[in-house]
C-alpha cells in the first residue's frame, strides 16, 4: 500500500446545549437534533477549514509522491480543541490522527499564516503517525522544508505549453492555489521564453472537485488567441494578444 494524500478536517463535536435548545424548538428526537445541529452550526465550518488548508495539504501531496506503507494510504489529521483520545485509528486504510488546533485562532490569521499553521499541523500529526508506525520521518521533514523554502506559494502548470499555428508563440496554463481561492491563468510566451501575456480566467473554489472540471483542453483559436476549454467541451476563456 501507498500513501499518498494528505488531508485536514475538524471532526463534529456535540455541544449538549445546541442539542437540548433544538430538542425544545423542533419537538424532536436526540439523533434528529445532532443532524440538525451538524447542518446548521458545523458544516460550513467544516467545508471552510477543509477549504482554508487544502492548498497547503494539495501542495504536499503534489511534491511527495508517495511513500509505501503496510497499511496506510491517507493521513487525515482531525483538529480539535481539546484531545481526549491520543489513539490513533486506521479506517481501511485512512490513518486519523488527532492534534490540538484552535479553530478560532485560526480563523483570525492571515493567510500566510493559516499556511503556515496548516503545515503545522500536518507535521505534527505525520511525526506521531511515523513514530507509531515506525517510518521513516526524513522523507516527509524533506517536503515541509521545501514548501517553506518555496514561499508556501503552491503554483503549478498544468500539462505542456502548446505552440501557436504561425509558431512565434507558446501558451500554457499556470494554476495559483491560494488559501481563499484558486486562480488560473493562461500565459503566453516567446520563443526565447519571454512572457508576453499572463492573464487570469478564472477564480475558483480552492478545491479539486470545483477547478478541476475548467481543466479539459487547452487550444490555439488562432495565430494570437488561445483558449481553455473546459471537460465537457461546453464553455471556454480565452486570450488574446495584441497584434
Amino acid at each position: 500500500m501507498y500513501l499518498k494524500e494528505f488531508d485536514l478536517d475538524i471532526p463534529y463535536i456535540v455541544e449538549d446545549e445546541n442539542i437540548e435548545s433544538i430538542i425544545k424548538k423542533q419537538k424532536c428526537e436526540y439523533h434528529e437534533a445532532t443532524k440538525l445541529d451538524y447542518e446548521l452550526n458545523w458544516k460550513w465550518k467544516r467545508r471552510s477549514f477543509r477549504l482554508e488548508t487544502r492548498c497547503i495539504t494539495a501542495m504536499y501531496e503534489r511534491l511527495f509522491g508517495k511513500y509505501k506503507t503496510k497499511d496506510c494510504w491517507k493521513v487525515l489529521i482531525e483538529c480539535v480543541e481539546n484531545i481526549s483520545d491520543e489513539r490513533i485509528v486506521n479506517d481501511s486504510g485512512v490513518c486519523s490522527v488527532p492534534i490540538q488546533c484552535s479553530l478560532n485562532d485560526f480563523d483570525a490569521k492571515s493567510e500566510l499564516e493559516k499556511k503556515k499553521t496548516t503545515l503545522r499541523l500536518l507535521m505534527d500529526g505525520i511525526e506521531k503517525l511515523a513514530l507509531s508506525n515506525n517510518w521513516d520521518i526524513k522523507p516527509f521533514q524533506d517536503i515541509a522544508l521545501q514548501i517553506e523554502q518555496l514561499g508556501y506559494v503552491n503554483e503549478w502548470t498544468w500539462k505542456k505549453n502548446i505552440k501557436s499555428p504561425n509558431k512565434k508563440y507558446y501558451a500554457k496554463v499556470i494554476c495559483h492555489h491560494n488559501v481563499e481561492s484558486m486562480d488560473i491563468f493562461i500565459s503566453i510566451l516567446q520563443r526565447d521564453g519571454t512572457q508576453v501575456l499572463l492573464e487570469k480566467v478564472i477564480s475558483e473554489q480552492p478545491d479539486e472537485f470545483a477547478y478541476a472540471r475548467h481543466l479539459g483542453d487547452l487550444k490555439w483559436v488562432s495565430d494570437f488567441e488561445v483558449a481553455l476549454i473546459n471537460k465537457k467541451g461546453t464553455g471556454k476563456f480565452l486570450a488574446t494578444l495584441e497584434h
